[in-house]
């Protein structure tokens, strides 16, 4: 079967059964449960935070390409699941006490003392990413003041920050931070470096941003973790290995290589 076709029949048999059963927020993903699937509906914590193209929320629907790579392994699964988008500091108290199935997208670096004596099982990488402090292209002078979204861990930075080398502010959302770096009210951001320039280049007044040359960019993963289902993060494992061609047809669909 080649790549689109197969595609297509795995992302198919969520969509046709979720145009009639969907709720508003269009965050609950469908697929015929087998024998040997969960009895209830799967919660899948998610983030509302704008990280297109991995994630983001459309119309308060979750989005993008985590989204289409997890819709299709719920149909090769046969099971059901409901999207829960959640700010990042709720959405890791919410996973740490153990009142979701799974958490997307998670590392075992984010929030260990949240984390404190949970046995958390986590996927294999799912997606590998850079982080980076990224600044205005014409940016002059020092950078002290660098920006992040609340909650979100900035191993990257850490040494600067320990050092007192640059203070960190957080806000909510990834538009705030383009703001507070347009008009100078900071000096950088730290951040995912392909969504940091999506977000940017789509502003109606664009932003050209660069990466800062003094702190090497920070590469890990992003992984789906699960307290209650260790199984079935097993199981999707084995989905990643055994559909190498979804996979890349998801990726390249977001022209990520």
């Amino acid at each position: 079967m080649n790549t689109v076709l197969h595609l297509g029949l795995l992302i198919l048999s969520c969509l046709t059964l979720s145009t009639t059963a969907e709720p508003l927020a269009g965050n609950q993903a469908f697929a015929p449960v087998s024998a040997n699937a969960a009895p209830d509906t799967l919660l899948i914590g998610v983030e509302t935070t704008d990280y297109a193209p991995y994630y983001h929320m459309q119309d308060e629907r979750y989005s993008g390409m985590a989204r289409d790579l997890l819709d299709a392994f719920l149909a090769d699964a046969h099971l059901l699941a409901d999207y829960h988008p959640l700010p990042v500091p709720r959405l890791f108290l919410q996973f740490t006490h153990n009142q979701l199935d799974f958490k997307f997208p998670d590392n075992p670096q984010w929030s260990e003392n949240l984390k404190a004596g949970l046995t958390i099982h986590y996927s294999q990488p799912v997606f590998q990413v850079s982080e980076a402090v990224m600044i205005l292209n014409d940016h002059q002078g020092p950078v002290r003041n660098v920006g992040t979204i609340m909650g979100f861990t900035t191993p990257g930075i850490s040494s600067a920050l320990s050092r007192g080398d640059i203070a960190l502010t957080e806000v909510t959302g990834m538009e705030q931070l383009l703001k507070m770096l347009d008009s100078g009210r900071i000096d950088g951001i730290y951040f995912n470096v392909r969504v940091a320039q999506e977000a940017a280049a789509r502003r109606t007044q664009p932003l050209q941003l660069t990466m800062l040359k003094d702190i090497a960019p920070y590469r890990y993963a992003y992984h789906l973790s699960s307290i209650r289902h260790p199984r079935l993060i097993e199981r999707f494992d084995r989905f990643m290995r055994e559909n190498p061609e979804v996979i890349r047809a998801i990726r390249q669909s977001y022209d990520l290589p």
